[in-house]
């Protein structure tokens, strides 16, 4: 079993007020009792760090170690309450925290260098079985059914700058459309995301980008 002796030093990077903050600005807790937003986040890096592979190993484990519940800031969960936060819980706010994580780390870590170096891909996540189907056959490929994990990678930190979920029919270029553009930053990409106008934004933010052509391309 997982022993979380020192899962508090883990979480020593994970700034509790930032969390707080985040959930006060959505007003995500107005409603909920007990089992709040920083336990369910606590909770769940557990279960990644546990390799837990259903919600009931979560309970059960984290349930098991109470001694060290007051300390985390957690308390006994049930499974039955676990798999409703999953099913209700606001995703901004996990994303919020997501994204001033990667701001943290590249606060803290970031070097001084000539090129700032970012490499953009994607990546599918399996998602079959009889719960799963029922929200992910309707944008399944005909090679993913699940989601897409789209990823900027900041290789001076050495961690993700940007990230975002789709569903698998969702184009690459499509949601790096979204992506903030950093003056001075060198973008590395594939052919999937060819946009010459994205490439012109680029362009204008007075950055510079990698990429492959298509074999179609007009010079």
């Amino acid at each position: 079993m997982f022993r979380i002796t020192n899962f508090q030093e883990i979480l020593k990077g994970l700034p509790r007020y930032c969390v707080d903050g985040i959930v006060a600005r959505h007003k995500a807790d107005k409603y909920i009792k007990g089992f709040g937003y920083w336990a369910h986040l606590v909770t769940m890096i557990y279960a990644q760090l546990s390799g837990a592979s259903s919600l009931r190993d979560v309970a059960v484990g984290l349930n098991s170690q109470v001694t060290h519940h007051y300390h985390l800031g957690v308390c006994e969960v049930k499974k039955s309450t676990l798999a409703d936060a999953n099913g209700h819980r606001k995703e901004e706010v996990f994303v919020e925290v997501a994204v001033e994580l990667m701001r943290l780390v590249s606060g803290s870590v970031r070097r001084e260098s000539k090129a700032w170096l970012n490499l953009l891909d994607s990546t599918p996540i399996c998602l079959k079985g009889r719960e799963f189907d029922r929200w992910t056959k309707e944008s399944k490929t005909r090679r993913t059914q699940g989601l897409k994990l789209h990823v900027l990678y900041d290789t001076q930190t050495q961690s993700p700058s940007w990230q975002g979920i789709t569903g698998p029919n969702v184009n690459d270029i499509t949601k790096a459309l979204e992506m903030p553009l950093k003056e001075g930053a060198i973008y590395v990409f594939d052919k999937g995301y060819c946009d010459y106008g994205w490439w012109e934004e680029i362009n204008q933010a007075d950055a510079q980008f990698v990429t492959r052509f298509k074999s179609k391309c007009r010079n």
